[in-house]
């Protein structure tokens, strides 16, 4: 049993089979998501590599895919692929069954009762570890938490922006990607959802089919190539319909993505989908699919087609694409966006983790997040009160 700091991409490498069968079909945790950002965002502000990875023999049963950044709070961890990303459902990667042991043995190496392999030259000293938007149900990194917490590193755990799911009931009745258990399971989602809103969901769904509206994904790397640039632009042009900058605007998040796309399209967990007004592209949307679950990562609208709906219908379709293909729950990821639940989807709860060194610098480090947190939450306190009539 050893625990191995990976302070390269070469490193990672090597690690890809093992990686993508810890990941469990969860696509932000996967080899190619991470990777991807990391090469994307890894050159930027004095960003080193610290990912912890705990081997069996050959064998990779944990990992905690991590960065390391000097800043004025000292060395502080995150996640790779967090920031403006926003990926979900990071955590700590572990074997099934082996959750509790990995836990267990990665805090003690992060606590330096255990001393990892590290290439020549590499430090592991670190004064904070901050873990954004985590799943509370995670197994692992509730162990971790818990341990550290023992070892003596002072901690705090708070609430979350919560993500949202769809979830869809088995059809018995009729033959699996048959038309007919499309339709069966449509019907029975359609019962979760609010009457008022269901009525609305019909109504659109009804309306993009009258108006001859086509659904197309992308299949090959020209469709790709045509989609993603679809996507782009009815993005950018959205949010300057709100006097905002898109994110595809920023070099590194469209350098990103373009990469990541095309990784997820050869293993088949790309659905980068657009709706059509004859040859007009009105609606995408930019999703990954794998494990019998949909993540509706991004999206895109004509602002001159609004009164027309074209995102729920287009959302619509890929329900029943979904349901038509066996997947039991779509997730519409982080925000409270009003859609979400008018769609009959349910939060899904998320904790941010704080997590201080038992040093006297790390105690320093986390005693100083914790002023800031505080003056932050007074002067929005202060602002919500001078905004009041």
């Amino acid at each position: 049993m050893t625990v191995q700091l990976i302070t390269s991409e070469h490193q990672l490498a090597a690690l890809r089979p093992q990686w993508n069968q810890l990941a469990q079909g969860q696509p932000f945790r996967s080899w190619d998501w991470q990777v991807a950002w990391w090469r994307h965002y890894g050159t930027l502000q004095g960003r080193q590599l610290y990912t912890l990875a705990y081997f069996d023999g050959p064998k990779l049963v944990g990992l905690l895919p991590c960065y390391r950044r000097l800043t004025a709070l000292g060395r502080v961890l995150r996640p790779l692929a967090s920031g403006e990303v926003c990926s979900e459902y990071l955590g700590l990667l572990a074997e099934p069954g082996r959750e509790s042991e990995v836990g267990h043995v990665l805090a003690s190496t992060l606590s330096g009762r255990r001393r990892p392999i590290v290439s020549s030259g590499s430090s592991t000293g670190w004064d904070l570890l901050l873990l954004d938007a985590q799943d509370p149900a995670d197994q692992a990194l509730r162990v971790l938490s818990d341990e550290l917490g023992r070892l003596g590193h002072p901690q705090q755990e708070t609430v979350g922006t919560a993500c949202w799911r769809l979830r869809f009931e088995e059809e018995l009745q009729h033959p699996r990607g048959s038309q007919a258990y499309e339709e069966a399971r449509f019907e029975r989602y359609l019962l979760h959802v609010a009457r008022g809103h269901r009525h609305r969901l019909r109504k659109a769904d009804r309306h993009g089919r009258a108006q001859g509206y086509t659904l197309h994904l992308a299949t090959d790397e020209d469709s790709l190539r045509h989609g993603f640039s679809i996507l782009v632009d009815l993005h950018q042009r959205r949010r300057a319909h709100h006097g905002q900058t898109g994110m595809f605007a920023r070099r590194r998040f469209l350098s990103f993505h373009q990469d990541a796309t095309l990784a997820l399209l050869r293993d088949g967990k790309l659905w980068l989908a657009w709706l059509q007004d004859g040859p007009k592209p009105i609606a995408t949307y930019y999703c990954l699919a794998e494990s019998g679950i949909l993540h509706c990562y991004q999206s895109g609208l004509d602002p001159d087609h609004l009164d027309d709906e074209p995102g729920r219908i287009l959302l619509l379709r890929l329900i029943r694409q979904a349901l038509r293909q066996d997947f039991v729950a779509i997730d519409l990821l982080r925000g409270n966006e009003p859609y979400k639940s008018h769609l009959g989807a349910k939060a899904q709860p998320s904790v941010t983790l704080c997590i201080g060194n038992r040093t006297m610098l790390g105690r320093a480090a986390f005693a100083l997040t914790q002023v800031q947190r505080q003056s932050r939450r007074l002067a929005s306190q202060v602002l919500r009160h001078v905004r009041a009539p």
